[in-house]
């Protein structure tokens, strides 16, 4: 296990069980044909450097989230958000058991459009998965790169 500090939160990250488990499984995890989730997946190449180093340090492939959601966009760019899973513990910072606030240690900023969020409790989580696992929610504005019009687009 390593320990990492972002903001508030302090993590015991096993970032090799982590690492295993998404290598063991090298299916394409973006099935959804939705416009957001095609475009989630082209505009990973589009990440900061801080942010593709993050996911490299944590054992995870960005191109493997739990779970995505999309919010509102413009012709250049649409906000969204989801979660992944890690093997490990939210040691500080995750809401307790009761706790309407999910993460009272707040947002941690990577880089500008990508903020991350930690809790122990997992939601979607695969059968296989590792423990003790916990799971990083994230919000971001990524660029829109698909060839068709953004449908995200709210008057």
């Amino acid at each position: 296990m390593q320990e990492f500090m972002f903001g508030h939160y302090r993590l015991s990250v096993d970032v090799e069980a982590t690492r295993a488990y998404y290598a063991a499984h090298p299916e394409s995890w973006i099935t959804c044909e939705c416009e957001g989730c095609r475009n989630f997946a082209a505009a990973l190449g589009t990440l900061p450097r801080a942010v593709v180093d993050f996911f490299k340090a944590m054992g995870l492939d960005p191109a493997k989230p739990a779970e995505l959601c999309y919010y509102q966009g413009t012709e250049q760019d649409l906000s969204g958000g989801g979660w992944y899973h890690l093997a490990g513990t939210v040691l500080e910072g995750s809401s307790q058991s009761g706790d309407c606030e999910v993460f009272p240690a707040g947002w941690y900023d990577l880089a500008e459009g990508f903020s991350v969020g930690f809790k122990n409790s997992c939601d979607l989580l695969p059968d296989d998965f590792p423990r003790p696992c916990f799971q990083m929610e994230f919000n971001h504005q990524m660029p829109w790169v698909l060839e068709v019009p953004n449908p995200y687009i709210y008057e």
